[in-house]
């Protein structure tokens, strides 16, 4: 049984009845019994179910259209981070694709692409009053919940330490070669672009103590 709540229940009738077709009130008022036929138009066009198209004359909005503005809302979130008032750091995969400019980027799916944040331990409360204000996405590690869509995943520490790439603050290097290290079977390509492009001749040293 899939659960929702009235006004996605009346977007699925208001598209049944309308479809494509553009509706005055009055059409709307003769379907659908309503002792307040504005204010729940109204309601409507704020949830995005419905858009005026000029004064007194409304849609709704196609399925296709309404789900692509939900993803895109989601993923409008990738800068949020912008406005926090607390000590973070992109972590794990996220720290690579920083430090690679974009070059190696994995740990995704076409239906989740998480981002990766180190927060002070003290802070939690700041971050999840954050996220729930900013209606964002996130889960601290450890958490076991279905994850979907641009979601951040925060994992709290005593302390760590941030450095900044092109202006993005960002666990150090060396923190992120060892990630990589750890993980290597899918981060070899990370490990060897990061190595020619910071001439750390740190492949050939790895290889020398693996052996």
């Amino acid at each position: 049984m899939v659960i929702m709540n009235r006004y996605t229940k009346m977007y699925g009738w208001l598209y049944n009845t309308f479809e494509n077709n553009t509706f005055t009130i009055d059409d709307f008022r003769m379907i659908f019994p309503s002792p307040q036929p504005t204010k729940t138009i109204h309601d409507l066009i704020k949830l995005d179910f419905m858009k005026r198209i000029k004064r007194g004359k409304y849609k709704i909005v196609k399925p296709k259209d309404f789900v692509k503005k939900i993803i895109q809302e989601n993923l409008d979130k990738d800068d949020i981070l912008k406005h926090a008032e607390r000590k973070y750091a992109f972590s794990d995969s996220t720290a690579v694709k920083i430090w690679s400019d974009g070059y190696y980027w994995t740990d995704f799916t076409k239906g989740f692409k998480p981002v990766h944040i180190k927060v002070l331990k003290k802070d939690l409360d700041y971050w999840n009053e954050f996220f729930k204000g900013n209606d964002v996405e996130y889960v601290f590690e450890d958490i076991h919940k279905t994850l979907f869509g641009l979601t951040y995943v925060v994992h709290p520490v005593d302390k760590f330490e941030v450095k900044l790439k092109d202006d993005i603050s960002v666990v150090p290097l060396d923190e992120t070669l060892k990630f990589c290290k750890k993980n290597e079977f899918l981060y070899r390509p990370a490990l060897e672009y990061l190595n020619k492009k910071y001439k750390l001749q740190i492949i050939k040293n790895y290889e020398q103590v693996s052996s």
